[in-house]
């Protein structure tokens, strides 16, 4: 059973506490030491039926699991709490808005206990939950809340637990930060599912009913979150915006929101949508207050590869982003995403291996795999960084000598030679079995970011270029 933890549940008041626990009872299962327990919710008339809060047949019956909470610290030394639910499949760091952010508490909402949203994704997947800064059981008082900050928090977490590439689910106001995240970090974000988003803050909270009621929040934080939470489920009577507000109350003082409603609602992601090649699902549930259609079926149409979902309850939700993770595009159809991009990055692997292996490196890191040169192997990305991770792992795994040039795409398309092309060739061929060769260009754009080189002693000419290259080996 998912409990709530005592140093949380100490921040309640009564009223909240009943918001929690007031439709159920727990009992240890008869003749077991199992430290799980049956919860039987306390309804006369049974689960509510349809839209949104479509609950399964037997749903009541289940099993809850417990979150076992740990600790990590990011770069600018903030603590954050988190917790992780299943083993196989695709790993998936859920993303929540921190004034609902509590892994201590969640578990125990209504929401979570009539329809187990993270039990039924950790049957097909492990799914990483935590508390950002300024939230739940993280570090409070926080001065940097910025998106950047938010940004090194899912480093943190995934650094934490080892995850080099995942996906991203993000509720709402969190999907800013998945979004920024896909953007700036390519190598590392497979997928992205977005559930009631929007990209500029001001679009949400400039809406005159939510406007209206921020007056309330340093006056009366009670009345605020109330308000705030049966507003977003269209005023309709029932525990579960109750025990959201209760949550809210839990999970943000009055002050730390106002900070973080500031942040947010300066915030504008739009820009970024370009930039986000991984496949991204976008969900909107009609029978909701929070963000119109518009919102979603714009996002989806503005990124290289995005679909939209519009499901009739969380059960659905879940089956569709099962579905979606399982699924893998064609990457070679992604490939004209790259040709109108600025600046692009090409890899590639002289040498040979396993048929097939070099193609699904390039596109598990982001890339798009495109056969040249009478067969060679060769990456486009958006990132250079993106490009330099995957080489690194490709020299490891399969021996291959790897050239890396990143430059501004000429009238050809990604798939035709070109002077980035030609110079990453020359790159491949100057560098030894299992090393990555890249020129200064590459090594300038990821400076800082943690890679280390050593300039080759001598510099390489290429035709049709006026100065000879300077080339660094990847150490």
């Amino acid at each position: 059973m998912c409990r709530s933890h005592q140093p949380a549940i100490g921040r309640l008041s009564k009223a909240d506490s009943i918001a929690f626990g007031r439709k159920y009872i727990h009992r240890a299962a008869p003749g077991s030491n199992d430290r799980r327990r049956d919860i039987r919710p306390l309804y006369e008339t049974g689960p509510p039926a349809g839209g949104f809060f479509e609950a399964a047949r037997g749903a009541y019956d289940q099993e809850m699991l417990e979150p076992r909470i740990q600790y990590t610290r990011t770069s600018d030394g903030v603590n954050l709490a988190y917790t992780s639910f299943g083993a196989g499949g695709v790993p998936v760091i859920a993303l929540r808005p921190p004034q609902l952010s509590h892994i201590g508490l969640e578990c125990g909402l209504p929401f979570q206990t009539r329809y187990h949203e993270f039990e039924r994704m950790a049957e097909t997947m492990r799914v990483v939950r935590f508390d950002s800064r300024g939230a739940g059981l993280s570090d409070r008082d926080v001065a940097d809340i910025s998106l950047e900050a938010r940004m090194r928090d899912i480093d943190a977490v995934a650094d934490r637990l080892g995850l080099e590439r995942f996906a991203i689910q993000a509720n709402l106001h969190a999907c800013s930060w998945a979004i920024a995240y896909a953007a700036e970090r390519p190598e590392r974000v497979s997928h992205l599912v977005l559930h009631q988003p929007y990209t500029r803050g001001s679009d949400y909270w400039s809406q005159a009913a939510r406007a209206a009621l921020e007056s309330l929040i340093l006056v009366d934080w009670v009345t605020y979150t109330e308000a705030s939470m049966s507003h977003a489920f269209g005023w309709v009577p029932g525990d579960v915006p109750r025990a959201l507000a209760a949550q809210m109350r839990a999970a943000m003082t009055p002050e730390d929101f106002l900070k973080y409603l500031q942040v947010d609602r300066e915030t504008d992601v739009t820009p970024l949508l370009s930039r986000v090649i991984c496949p991204v699902l976008v969900v909107h549930f009609d029978m909701n207050a929070l963000t119109p259609r518009d919102l979603a079926v714009r996002l989806a149409g503005s990124v290289p590869d995005g679909r939209l979902a519009l499901p009739g309850n969380l059960r659905d939700a879940i089956r569709a982003m099962s579905e979606f993770l399982e699924h893998q595009e064609p990457v070679k159809e992604r490939t004209a995403a790259f040709d109108d991009m600025p600046l692009r990055t090409v890899l590639v692997a002289n040498g040979n291996a396993r048929p097939g292996v070099i193609a699904e490196r390039i596109a598990s890191h982001g890339g798009a795999p495109v056969a040249l040169m009478g067969g060679t192997p060769t990456g486009v990305f958006g990132s250079a960084q993106a490009a330099l991770g995957c080489a690194r792992v490709l020299a490891e795994e399969t021996g291959v000598s790897i050239g890396v040039h990143a430059g501004e795409p000429g009238s050809a398309p990604a798939t035709e030679a070109d002077q980035s092309l030609v110079v990453a060739v020359r790159a491949s061929v100057v560098a030894a079995p299992g090393e990555v060769v890249v020129s200064n260009v590459v090594r300038e754009l990821v400076a800082g970011k943690g890679f280390r080189f050593r300039e080759l002693s001598a510099p390489v000419v290429v035709p049709l270029m006026t100065e000879p290259l300077r080339l660094f080996a990847l150490r």
